[in-house]
């Protein structure tokens, strides 16, 4: 004896026969997207193909509704070609049961350079307080002391860099690598060096990656022991894209003590912080 609702549908709908056919409504599924709901709620499709008597969805409304336990029925007529009421049965899905989530998107795996040597990522928590300067003497101190420093300026909603250095002019591109520019013994690349100074520009999230992606890949950096990236202010695009990039080994956050200036969450990797000025990344040399 059928238990459950879902059996006791499916047992009635397989009495009723398609006189064309002579095959059960059920196990030819012609009968088919059967939903109940714990109300004895019934919702389902019947497929009629050309020939098929037109009774059909009457007899299938009567049969649903004499099954124990169904309190209202909702049946929705398709016309369709007659393959397709033969197709192998299906299990009886439940109106309450919610769909399968889909599955989410594996996240970008970081790739490592080895020719970049340790990347330091240089960001803070608002505009104006001097991460840009800090970037920049860094890597010039680094420069003097006899290591290979290249400088990434990320921040491509102002890219000021090249003016701090005092270079200009596009990078040249040689066997589809872009060369950076040298200044100070640093090698710089900027968006500063291709665009016109000054020129406003909006810049969307799938761009900004392109442009950090093409930098770290596309520019003949050479070998480096450090690879200074100015970041954009805040935490957005541009800071998760180098985090998806590439591996950052540390970071260093720009603050001044304004109450405004420290109120935000440090995005580095491995930085749980809550506040910029007690940002737990550190610099590892």
């Amino acid at each position: 004896m059928p238990s459950t609702l879902q059996e006791r549908l499916a047992a009635s709908l397989a009495t009723l026969r398609n006189p064309r056919t002579g095959a059960d409504l059920f196990s030819t599924q012609q009968v088919r997207d059967i939903a109940t709901t714990t109300t004895g709620r019934v919702r389902l499709t019947l497929l009629l193909a050309e020939g098929d008597d037109p009774a059909l969805a009457k007899q299938v409304r009567e049969a649903v509704a004499r099954v124990d336990g169904v309190t209202d029925v909702e049946l929705d007529v398709k016309s369709v070609a007659p393959a397709a009421s033969r197709e192998k049965g299906r299990m009886l899905p439940v109106m309450d049961q919610a769909p399968a989530a889909p599955a989410r998107p594996a996240a970008p795996t970081p790739k490592h350079f080895p020719n970049l040597g340790r990347v330091i990522a240089i960001s803070s928590g608002k505009g104006g307080v001097g991460k840009s300067t800090v970037a920049v003497n860094l890597a010039v101190a680094l420069a003097k002391s006899g290591a290979r420093v290249g400088l990434m300026d990320a921040d491509i909603y102002g890219p000021n860099i090249p003016r701090m250095m005092g270079v200009s002019g596009a990078p040249p591109v040689v066997r589809e690598k872009i060369v950076p520019l040298e200044a100070h013994g640093v090698k710089i690349i900027s968006l500063g060096m291709m665009i016109e100074p000054d020129q406003p520009a909006i810049w969307r999230g799938p761009i900004v990656m392109k442009i950090i992606n093409q930098f770290l890949q596309d520019v003949a950096w050479g070998q480096l022991d450090y690879l200074l990236v100015d970041m954009p202010p805040g935490t957005g695009d541009a800071q998760l894209s180098l985090v998806q990039a590439t591996q950052v080994d540390g970071a260093i956050i720009v603050t001044t003590p304004q109450e405004v200036s420290v109120a935000t969450r440090c995005a580095v990797p491995r930085c749980s912080s809550a506040s910029a000025s007690r940002c737990s990344a550190s610099w590892r040399t």
